[in-house]
C-alpha cells in the first residue's frame, strides 16, 4: 500500500474543558526528584476543534499541507489542503497527488483528485503560498478557490514524523499561527466566502518546485 495514509476525522467541532500547563525545574541534588514551579490553566470552552490522522510507514518526500477553521466571520468553516509527492509500490513510480476541501455551512466542497479537481496557480515562496483551483478540470467546475497563505514573520516548531516504521526523527517543521485568506467562488463567480483564517496550520517540506511543476503543467 502507500507508505502515508491521510485522514479527516472531524473538519470542525467546539471544545469545551480546561488545559493545564505545568513548568518544573531540576533540583541539583542527585536524589532530588523535579517539582512543578508553575502552572497555567487554561480555558477550552467556546474553542472550535480540528482532527486528523496520519498512519503507514514514512512520510512523502515533499509535502505542502494548509488547515485552519478559526475564520473571523465564518465560525464552522474549515480549510484542509495537502499537496505530496505520492510513492507507490511499483518499480518506484512516483506521482504528484492532491486532496484539499471547504467546509462551509454544513456542505463538504471537495477539490481532489479524486474529485477530478484541477489547478489554475501555484505559487510558493518565502512569503506566500497561493493556491488556486477549481472543482472540475473539464466542462463548467461547480466551485474555485484561491487560497494565500501568509508566511512572512510566521514561527514555526520542529516535529517528530515515522522514518521507514523503524524510528521517529526530527525534521518536519510546522507553523501555527499562519494566515489564510480564502476565497471561494460558484459556478457564476459570485463570492460565497471570502474571508481571513487566523492560527492556521502549515507544513512545506522539500522541494516542492516538483509540485508547481506537475500539478500546473509549469514545467520548463
Amino acid at each position: 500500500g502507500l507508505e502515508c495514509t491521510h485522514g479527516i476525522l472531524s473538519f470542525d467541532h467546539e471544545l469545551s474543558g480546561n488545559l493545564s500547563l505545568a513548568t518544573s525545574v531540576n533540583s541539583s541534588s542527585s536524589n532530588a526528584t523535579s517539582s512543578p514551579v508553575s502552572s497555567k490553566e487554561i480555558s477550552m470552552d467556546g474553542g472550535r476543534g480540528y482532527t486528523e490522522k496520519d498512519f503507514g510507514r514514512s512520510f512523502p518526500s515533499l509535502w505542502v499541507w494548509i488547515q485552519t477553521n478559526s475564520f473571523r466571520n465564518n465560525p464552522g468553516t474549515s480549510l484542509f489542503v495537502s499537496l505530496a509527492r505520492i510513492p507507490t509500490p511499483f518499480f518506484g513510480i512516483e506521482f504528484p497527488g492532491f486532496t484539499a476541501a471547504v467546509w462551509h455551512n454544513g456542505e463538504l466542497i471537495p477539490f481532489a483528485s479524486w474529485s477530478g479537481a484541477a489547478f489554475d496557480d501555484i505559487r510558493i515562496s518565502k512569503e506566500e503560498v497561493y493556491i488556486a483551483m477549481r472543482s472540475a478540470r473539464h466542462g463548467r467546475s461547480k466551485y474555485r478557490v484561491e487560497i494565500s497563505v501568509d508566511r512572512r514573520n510566521v514561527p514555526e516548531v520542529l516535529l517528530y514524523a515515522p522514518v521507514n516504521f523503524t524510528r521517529m526523527e526530527p525534521f518536519v517543521w510546522e507553523a501555527l499561527r499562519a494566515t489564510v485568506h480564502l476565497r471561494l467562488f460558484d459556478d457564476k463567480g459570485n463570492v460565497i466566502i471570502d474571508d481571513m483564517g487566523d492560527y492556521a496550520g502549515l507544513e512545506v517540506h522539500g522541494n516542492v518546485q516538483y509540485l508547481v511543476d506537475n500539478l500546473c503543467s509549469k514545467k520548463s
